[in-house]
């Protein structure tokens, strides 16, 4: 089998923004006309939904109204991308409501988001055989000065071909999530820690494969049902995967927890190799540490690890293409991620 990818984007792409989790609150508006302004400086048209604009009890709208407006944005022929203003916590509520066998016939559509976005990312490409991008939220477009890691995501979905595309580890990354947050007008992110990838190998490693995964927050609600068949989505490809996880805001003990339910439904089975992120305001389980765990967990499942990578909570990130080709290769504190397709 093939993967399916969206056709590339070219300046006069149309986007558009869609809140299937959470929208952004009154405070936050300014910033998303920003964004707005400046993604139209890449693309010839940005519509925003009505869903981006309300945010209640954890959610932008009803399950209904953001499914509805998301299958309008997916099925119509002249959208060419689909950005979520961010994450969130309730994007499930969403999936059944879903017209699953019209979105794998419709036009592909590039979905591009983290964290709660990746929920439906993931699912999109394990159902459909779709593509969809890993990668920067459009609330983050609305900075000027993005790094050059950030703006990679618009350079790889516009390229011809992807093959040989390189992605390197950043040289710097911000420390803290909320720091997006603390400045009113942000140029960009505040990239105050020195970037190191590690590996549980200690040594240079590289792996290949079909790249599937996301935030493993929101992945492990749907592991082991019908909106994420890793293993009929595996075994349809002659290639291994590579599994790519990142995680926020859990003690040591319960990320190991939500990983062993991953291995539990056999998301490692075919991998080659595991990619995790960096995580962020992650604390120590008495004294069993992320570094402990994860060099436990990859002697587990008998299967090497890179870890502290560009993916997630702590800026920047790399953009990862659900369902491409790739090698990723680790040396001396430096990372690469190479698209084979």
């Amino acid at each position: 089998m093939s993967i399916i990818y969206p056709n590339m984007l070219t300046p006069d792409s149309t986007f558009a923004i869609t809140a299937p989790s959470s929208g952004v609150p009154d405070s936050l508006h300014d910033q998303l006309l920003k964004a707005k302004n400046q993604l139209e400086k890449l693309a010839g048209r940005v519509a925003i939904g009505d869903t981006v604009w309300t945010q209640q009890a954890s959610r932008s709208s009803s399950a209904e109204k953001r499914a509805a407006e998301l299958m309008t944005f997916m099925t119509d022929p002249n959208i060419d991308a689909i950005m979520p203003p961010w994450g969130g916590e309730l994007l499930v509520q969403v999936l059944p409501k879903l017209d699953w066998e019209k979105l794998a016939v419709s036009k592909p559509t590039w979905l591009i988001g983290y964290s709660d976005t990746s929920t439906l990312l993931c699912s999109y490409t394990l159902q459909t055989n779709i593509a969809s991008a890993h990668g920067t939220n459009f609330f983050d477009l609305h900075m000027e000065a993005l790094d050059e890691t950030t703006t990679q995501w618009h350079k790889l979905l516009s390229a011809p071909s992807r093959k040989h595309f390189m992605q390197h580890a950043s040289s710097m990354y911000q420390s803290s999530w909320d720091k997006l947050f603390a400045q009113k007008n942000a140029a960009g992110f505040d990239l105050d820690s020195k970037t190191e990838w590690k590996s549980t190998t200690g040594t240079t490693i590289s792996f290949t494969g079909r790249l599937i995964g996301g935030c493993l927050n929101t992945l492990t609600s749907i592991a082991g049902t019908k909106y994420a068949p890793i293993k009929k989505w595996s075994d349809s490809f002659a290639e291994n995967t590579i599994i790519y996880l990142e995680w926020a805001d859990w003690g040591t003990a319960e990320a190991y927890r939500n990983l062993w339910h991953l291995k539990e439904h056999g998301w490692f089975n075919r991998a080659s190799g595991v990619l995790f992120g960096r995580p962020a305001r992650s604390t120590p389980s008495q004294d069993y540490t992320d570094k402990q765990m994860i060099h436990e967990f990859a002697d587990e499942i008998g299967l090497p690890i890179i870890y502290d990578a560009d993916i997630g909570h702590l800026p920047p990130q790399l953009t990862i293409i659900n369902g491409a080709l790739a090698t990723v290769s680790y040396r001396d504190g430096k990372g690469t991620l190479t698209y084979l397709e």
